[in-house]
């Protein structure tokens, strides 16, 4: 038999793969599912995307690869977006397109860091922080986030001997999978802290348009005036185009440097019309975000309201497409969502796929109609 790599023990399957196996197999046996688990978002895609999409195929060559580091027309995008939302100048060398930002969070490890270096993750945190450290044979430290500081790190809480050692610094805001914001004064705080210790701070900025509609988006690198380190940036989730896998790191042109040289060694860039098609998602009027903002934050005031009547504990976030909510007493965290979804049919993620800080914690995605929602958590109830 042949061996795998080691790496492998130190990572587990996908989590949302398991919950999505499981929820296919109940299907097929005749439950119906409402599926509050994986953020995906159910809104429907801009017709002047699609058209985009469908006018880029005519391009002549389009079936060749395209430019490693992204077409020009989508990095002037970029640009362009950055200078009008956050008045920060970007030039070309300081942006890089990737095939979503799982995959450049993945990339950026070999780019920066060696084998043994600690790279320092959130603890709850997206798990592909740490899944990519291992795997590229960094040691991923787990800072806790907790409530009581708003799942915001406490740096404080890092010992030197750490922090001496890392080259990466991961955080997550607007968080998931807490929903958590980050201001201004914590920036300055963290690029501080990682400046003097020659760390690459990365914020993944994947939720940074799903915020309540009358909210004004923050950048990382507004407080970065060195533009000493990065923001990665998601197309999916703004634009609702989660299965198109683009997206984008800007920042430290060094970074972005090393970061093509990996890129070019193990991928050759998405395909040209998808990179068209989200030139045109970025250069849409910015109602059409407020439109995806307003219906969020509808069903998230409406899955609030339901569950303090239910008697579900939750943090009252106001930013991303999910709730995160404390398990009920008496129930542990796997009890309480098998429960869910085998007696009831409704899918949410447990706490745990997010480090195990998770645990007695669950996350709601409101990625789906109103009436869906009503009727999920209305099975709650039973939970008292």
């Amino acid at each position: 038999m042949i061996k795998v790599n080691n790496r492998l023990k130190t990572i587990d399957e996908y989590h949302f793969k398991k919950i999505e196996d499981k929820k296919r197999k109940l299907i097929k046996n005749g439950m119906k599912i409402i599926d509050l688990g994986i953020g995906d978002p159910d809104l429907v895609l801009n017709e002047d995307i699609k058209k985009e999409l469908v006018k880029a195929l005519d391009i002549k060559d389009v079936n060749k690869y395209p430019p490693y580091s992204g077409i020009e027309k989508l990095k002037l995008q970029v640009i362009k977006y950055y200078e009008d939302v956050f008045s920060i100048k970007l030039d070309l060398d300081e942006v890089i397109i990737t095939i979503g930002s799982k995959e450049g969070i993945s990339s950026l490890l070999p780019s920066i860091s060696d084998i043994g270096d600690y790279v320092i993750v959130p603890n709850p945190g997206y798990q592909v922080y740490t899944a990519a450290s291992n795997l590229w044979g960094a040691v991923p430290y787990k800072i806790p986030l907790t409530e009581k500081n708003n799942y915001l790190p406490k740096l404080k809480e890092i010992p030197e001997s750490v922090a001496r050692k890392s080259k990466i610094f991961f955080i997550n805001y607007p968080n998931n999978p807490t929903g958590a914001e980050a201001g201004e004064e914590f920036y300055k705080d963290i690029i501080n802290f990682c400046e003097r210790r020659n760390i690459l701070l990365v914020n993944d900025s994947a939720y940074n348009e799903i915020i309540k509609k009358e909210s004004t988006p923050i950048s990382l690198l507004q407080s970065d005036k060195n533009k000493s380190m990065i923001e990665i940036g998601s197309i999916s989730k703004t634009y609702n185009m989660t299965g198109f896998r683009i997206g984008y790191v800007v920042g430290n042109r060094h970074v972005i440097k090393a970061l093509l040289k990996v890129k070019s060694n193990i991928d050759s860039g998405q395909f040209v019309p998808i990179q068209y098609a989200a030139a045109k998602a970025i250069s849409l009027d910015r109602d059409e975000i407020n439109k995806s903002r307003e219906i969020y934050d509808n069903r998230r005031n409406i899955a609030k309201k339901i569950l303090k009547q239910k008697g579900i504990k939750y943090f009252d976030a106001n930013a991303t497409f999910y709730v995160w909510c404390s398990v009920p007493k008496g129930y542990s965290t796997d009890e309480f969502c098998d429960k869910l979804l085998t007696d009831y049919g409704v899918v949410v993620t447990p706490g745990y796929c997010f480090g195990n800080l998770g645990y007695n914690f669950f996350r709601i995605a409101l990625t789906t109609n109103i009436e869906n929602i009503e009727t999920a958590l209305s099975k709650f109830e039973d939970f008292k």
